[in-house]
């Protein structure tokens, strides 16, 4: 986070930094505690293994993350420790919209590895007072 943050973009970055922590951990509730689980989410990336993938809706999401840490069960905590730079963040009262560029490891773990560069971009929503992810968009450039 850069001097002029404010608290608000804190806490933004806090849920973004927990849902990424919780991925590679392979902690499907710590995980799914960052998202809003309802039909309007979407997660739309693009990288050479997959090529494109867009997810919609909470079931759909959640059922291919369970199975993919099902899949791909030990924690991976070297891919948690990513690097994000340019990080933009613009937020309202009740949204808040983000982009970053991040760096992964290649940790060996081809399924769910993200090294190199990718493009980020995270949309967020206030609901009960909590901030949840509805919208993760990534392209992986890679090294």
């Amino acid at each position: 986070m850069n001097a002029g943050a404010t608290d608000l973009d804190q806490v933004v970055m806090q849920v973004i930094t927990a849902e990424t922590t919780a991925f590679w951990m392979k902690d499907y509730a710590a995980w799914a505690n960052c998202w809003l689980q309802t039909a309007d989410i979407r997660m739309v990336g693009w990288w050479a293994r997959g090529g494109i993938r867009v997810t919609e809706g909470w079931e759909t999401l959640s059922t291919s993350v369970r199975q993919l840490m099902s899949s791909n069960p030990t924690p991976n905590p070297l891919a948690a420790q990513v690097r994000r730079e340019k990080l933009h963040i613009r937020t309202s009262e009740q949204m808040a919209w983000v982009t970053f560029d991040q760096y992964g490891a290649d940790t060996g773990e081809p399924d769910m590895d993200m090294p190199g560069l990718s493009h980020e971009t995270r949309i967020l929503e206030k609901h009960n007072g909590l901030w949840k992810l509805v919208y993760v968009g990534w392209l992986l450039v890679g090294d």
